[in-house]
């Protein structure tokens, strides 16, 4: 088998939307807003049926309801206009995955990362994500690799010691 690894993939819109709704549903903040804001609409719907006497108060309970419950598609909807102005947004990118370090390419301009930059890394539904932070993070489709890629890319970060959260 050799050491590295070569992937190839374009980082289309869809694709950067699966990985920011996957990144956001493993935020526990997010989850909890959510259950909150539906007890704020249910409570403020109570109050425009009648159980308390202030229409003001079920007004305000509604609105940070909503906006509670929508906070993770405002936060996909803004990641993505952030994505759009991405040098490589929309280009077909290779990525050399070995031992010590991942290699980024898109025409001829690119980048290289140690593993050990990396805050830690998620193997979820789309595919896997490299934390640089808790919030920024660099991503690899599932269809673009096999599954012994994918065993093979977490045998490098756990090799480095690149936690997986």
């Amino acid at each position: 088998m050799p050491e590295t690894m070569t992937i190839q993939y374009r980082l289309t819109r869809e694709l950067w939307r699966s990985f920011f709704e996957a990144h956001y549903s493993c935020q526990r903040t997010l989850q909890q807003r959510y259950l909150w804001g539906v007890v704020c609409i249910i409570i403020g719907c109570l109050g425009f049926g009648g159980y308390y006497s202030s229409p003001l108060v079920a007004v305000l309970l509604m609105a940070t309801g909503f906006f509670a419950v929508l906070s993770k598609p405002l936060l996909v909807i803004k990641s993505l206009r952030g994505a759009c102005r991405h040098p490589f947004f929309g280009k077909e990118l290779t990525v050399t995955a070995g031992p010590a370090e991942i290699e980024v390419r898109c025409g001829t301009a690119g980048y290289r990362q140690p593993w050990n930059n990396f805050f830690g890394y998620r193997r979820l539904k789309p595919g896997v994500l490299l934390y640089h932070d808790r919030n920024a993070f660099f991503f690899i489709p599932a269809a673009a690799m096999a599954e012994t890629a994918t065993e093979r890319l977490e045998q490098f970060l756990t090799a480095a010691g690149v936690p997986k959260l």
